[in-house]
């Protein structure tokens, strides 16, 4: 068991010339210890490349040392460790045979291979106690990233997971992972980036990158928002809506993985540009912050930080004014045309050391930049059933955002039976958002400007092993150490707010009201992981491909938050001064900056700093059992020991003012009975936990800002115990076609609910531990072609996934009064459909995408306590909507042009609250259609 977690003290630089170092030094030996591979080919023989994995058909584990054989010639290699090869081969038509000792060989014929280009052909092989005749199959290659790979895989997981591959997520219109990930069974985004799985909210999820857990640049959400992962730069994303023990178990609805690409197996260079239109935004002459230099690149050029020093807490000093004066004066600009969006994304990647391939590199980068208009944006605060609002805006907002990404992963192999590599992945994303809002209750008309700016950083770098231990029964250790930081600055967020009354003529400025303040804030949440996995096979048992596999883990997460507050204030002025009427940027001059007029004042009581450790220690022992061969058994268990201690304000100056400490026994059961040759009914039994996220456990207030409600910790808030249980029907007609079924149920002890409460007028939500709740569901997946078409048509598949959901959860309200309710986030209803044209040489490819999700809460009502009982106010639901994209892609030659449209429907978001008054709807936007074309080049 590891007590402490493995450090990665080298920078991104250092890594990457440690990792050329290694490379340098190990060719050597590697080159000795490698089986031999054919001469490179001469000048007059022309030849191309044969590639691919192969892996035991029941179980999906790659299986290494297997002989590939092009049949009818002398070439032939071994796989490595990964159930990998590549192997140099002149041009023609083969048949390709592969075998090893204690499976059945299989040959598949008509591999066509081409001038220096890979082709990829992978095998499954079945167990035999005795060499069999090859089993034959006749089709046509498939990509290791493909379609038809992902649900090789699925098929033989020992998990019910669902997943998306790099050439699916090719097809999709998006251009980060939020909008990939929406296409999987029973997955659901809120916010544009918050995955919602089964059902529950995204508090009941994990993200894990490369297989690791990753921090979150979000304040207020304990998940990583999936718009930070650009989607060129993903191998695939693959949800677990099962446990097993070697795998993390803080989740309930899902275990979100994902992949950054792997190493190709011949050179790849390519380009892509891309330029995109949207209907309410591109060409529209809109007020949006203005930009210059490395703005363009998700760094700030300049100007967003106030210049002067902060001034202190306390009475207001010389140091205030001079702080106000070196805030920059943007408020209003002047309404210009907005550009179209841009994008670009660049791939590097090979192998070298000859024809073993004992180092491989990919590189690559991607950036996109897009300013998103929403030109009538309404909301409505209401928290009395009578329906009478407290405040209401209609803003105008433009959102300019840029994605920048770039990774770099290396690999050596050492022999056939070791394998070191080096990932490593920046991601940064710049959000500055301009907006002006007009609005009123009660006779009293309200202007608002708001200026934010906020950056979102993510980088993870992983030294992994992979050893075959061959001296000790095929064993094999693998091991990661891995150092991930999240960071998220906000130097700017600020909003001013005029008033005026309904006899008025004019707005004035007022700086007492609640609107009107400035945020500096700084969350950095920095995670060092280090684990270790030992699996060993079980030959005495009954059954062929047994195993038994123990592990550690220790993570130390380490967060520090800081945020400062100020208010505005007015010094002894004559509310009728003419100056009060001047526009934002007039009044933060040096001339009305001052103790005697308009001053900022630094607030001491909001937005406190605080310091977390949040620290696991895990260890695990399972055994994986082919007990026949229509039978197969998953099951251990794992212990996980959660340390949470909050400092406020630092470590180094108090000690913890609370402190969590929880130790899990998390058992786990996953039972595979294969009915048919394609046919798999699972069964899964298992327990897992929902942490809450530290800022939840401190007792601090997150400010927000027009009219949004702030968040206040509970210190009195624990974590959830989950039993879950799954059955899944699930049928591989052939290659990229399934039709699944599944149900699941869950049972919460003490799960985590956010409630809405009102203090004079101000809303604010905060976590509570309800006392119990149940989710139970269903889930239909269909993936059929309609080869039975006549025409083009047969070229054309269909796919289809639906998720149904129900929940009901108890909370207390009062000492004597519980409350029944849904969960938040949850849609009852979620559907995604597609079809898909792919002409016979895959030129040409066409797509039509359709995503809808019924209602689900936004926000919970407030509960009003009072001599005669309690009285629940009325939720607030997002309804439900329909969505359409579609993307076609044109191969001509070497480049190909593509053209994505989103949100064809252009539906309404909408947000209704039923009241005595009716339905009344609180929330409206409406987001446009969007168009982007892109032209990419593969230079080799």
């Amino acid at each position: 068991m590891l007590h402490t977690p493995l450090h990665l003290p080298l920078s991104l630089p250092r890594q990457l010339l440690v990792c050329a170092l290694l490379a340098c030094a190990v060719t050597p030996i590697v080159r000795a210890q490698v089986p031999a591979t054919p001469a490179p080919a001469t000048a007059s023989v022309q030849r191309g490349y044969l590639s691919g994995q192969v892996i035991d058909k029941a179980t999906a584990r790659p299986l290494p040392a297997t002989n590939i054989v092009v049949v009818g010639t002398t070439l032939r290699t071994q796989t490595d460790l990964d159930g990998r090869y590549r192997l140099p081969v002149p041009v023609g038509v083969y048949a390709v045979r592969a075998f090893r000792l204690g499976n059945m060989a299989q040959q598949i014929e008509a591999v066509r291979i081409t001038a220096g280009t890979s082709t990829t052909v992978n095998f499954a092989l079945g167990s035999a106690v005795v060499q069999l005749q090859a089993q034959r199959v006749t089709a046509a290659p498939t990509k290791a990233n493909s379609e038809d790979a992902l649900l090789a895989m699925q098929r033989a997981s020992s998990r019910v997971s669902d997943g998306i591959s790099a050439e699916a997520i090719k097809r999709t219109p998006g251009s980060n992972a939020g909008d990939a990930v929406v296409r999987v069974t029973g997955v659901s985004i809120v916010d544009g980036k918050f995955a919602v799985v089964r059902g529950l909210a995204e508090r009941y999820s994990n993200t894990l990158l490369n297989g690791v857990e990753l921090p979150s640049p979000e304040p207020q959400k304990k998940i990583v928002p999936l718009d930070i992962f650009p989607s060129s730069l993903l191998e695939s994303i693959v949800v677990s809506k099962t446990a097993t023990p070697d795998k993390p178990g803080d989740f309930a609805g899902g275990s979100v993985e994902v992949t950054t690409k792997e190493f190709p197996n011949t050179t790849v260079a390519d380009v892509n540009v891309t330029t995109g239109y949207n209907s309410v935004t591109t060409f529209q002459s809109i007020a949006h912050a203005p930009r210059r230099g490395i703005d363009y690149l998700g760094f700030d050029a300049g100007g967003r930080r106030p210049t002067a020093p902060l001034p202190p807490q306390g009475p207001e000093t010389p140091a205030n004014e001079i702080f106000a004066e070196g805030v920059r004066n943007v408020w209003t600009p002047a309404p210009r045309p907005i550009a179209p969006n841009f994008g670009a994304t660049a791939n590097l990647g090979g192998r070298f050391g000859g024809a073993s391939a004992p180092f491989g590199y990919v590189l690559s980068a991607n950036l996109n930049s897009e300013t998103q208009a929403v030109p009538d944006r309404f909301f409505q605060n209401i928290f009395l059933a009578n329906g009478n609002p407290e405040n209401q805006l209609t803003l105008s907002q433009a959102t300019t955002a840029t994605d920048l990404g770039v990774i770099a992963n290396f690999a050596a192999r050492l022999g056939s039976s070791n394998k070191i590599g080096v990932k490593n992945l920046f991601s940064r994303n710049a959000e500055e958002l301009l907006s002006e809002g007009f609005g009123g209750t009660s006779g009293t008309f309200t202007r608002v400007h708001q200026v934010r700016y906020i950056t979102r950083t993510l980088r993870q770098s992983q030294l992994s092993g992979d050893h075959v231990l061959n001296w000790l029964l095929g064993s094999r250790l693998e091991w990661k150490a891995t150092t991930a930081v999240a960071e998220r600055d906000e130097p700017e967020n600020r909003a001013l707010q005029y008033q005026r009354g309904a006899a008025d003529s004019v707005f004035r400025l007022n700086p007492l009201a609640p609107g009107s303040r400035f945020w500096i804030r700084n969350l950095k949440d920095e995670v060092r992981t280090g684990q270790v996995d030992f699996s060993a096979p079980l030959p005495r048992l009954r059954g062929d491909g047994s195993i038994v596999k123990v592990g550690a883990l220790a993570r130390q997460r380490q967060r520090a938050f800081d945020g400062i507050v100020f208010s505005t204030l007015l010094q002894g002025v004559d509310p009728g001064a003419a100056w009060l009427e001047l526009p934002a940027e007039r009044v933060f001059t040096p001339e009305l900056l001052g103790p005697s007029l308009f001053r900022l004042r630094r607030e001491g009581t909001r937005t406190l700093p605080y310091e977390s450790q949040d620290n696991v220690t895990a260890v695990y022992g399972m055994v994986d059992l082919p007990l026949r061969s229509w039978l197969r058994v998953v099951a251990g268990v794992r212990n996980e020991s959660w340390a949470l201690d909050i400092y406020l304000p630092r470590r180094d100056t108090l000690p913890p003012t609370t402190t969590r400490r929880n130790s899990d026994l998390l058992p786990s059961v996953n039972t595979t009975f294969k009915l048919t040759e394609r046919q798999n009914l699972r069964l899964a039994a298992y327990e897992t936990v929902a942490r809450p996220d530290p800022r939840e456990v401190t007792s601090d207030a997150y400010e927000a800002v027009s009219g949004e409600c702030s968040s206040i910790g509970n210190p009195a808030l624990t974590r959830t115990r989950i039993r879950n249980a799954d059955v899944r029907w699930e049928r591989y007609p052939k290659a990229g076609e399934v039709l699944s079924l599944s149900a699941f149920v869950k049972d919460f002890t003490d799960p985590i609910v956010e409630f809405l409460g009102t203090d004079a007028g101000d809303c604010y939500i905060q976590p509570a531990n309800a006392i119990n709740a149940r989710v139970t569901g269903g889930e239909l997946e269909f993936r059929q072609g309609l080869t039975a078409l006549p025409g083009l048509l047969k070229r054309v598949s269909l796919g289809v996934n639906v998720t149904v959901v129900r929940s009901r959860a108890t909370a207390r309200v009062t000492a004597d009064t519980v409350r029944t309710l849904q969960l938040q986030g949850q849609s009852d209803r979620l559907v995604n459909t597609s079809l898909l044209y792919s002409s016979s040489d895959g030129g040409f490819e066409a797509g039509i995408l359709a995503n809808y999700f019924s209602d689900r809460i936004a926000r919970y009502g407030d509960v009003i306590v009072s001599g005669e009982g309690a009285e629940v106010l009325p939720d607030v639901f997002e309804k439900g909507r329909l969505t359409v994209d579609a993307r076609l892609r044109k191969r001509l030659g070497r480049a190909n042009v593509t053209m994505s449209l989103r949100n064809l429907t252009d539906n309404e978001v909408r947000f209704t609250q039923q009241t005595e008054r009716g339905n009344l709807v609180v929330g409206y936007l409406r987001q446009g259609i969007s168009v982007r074309m892109g032209v990419g080049y593969a230079i080799r």
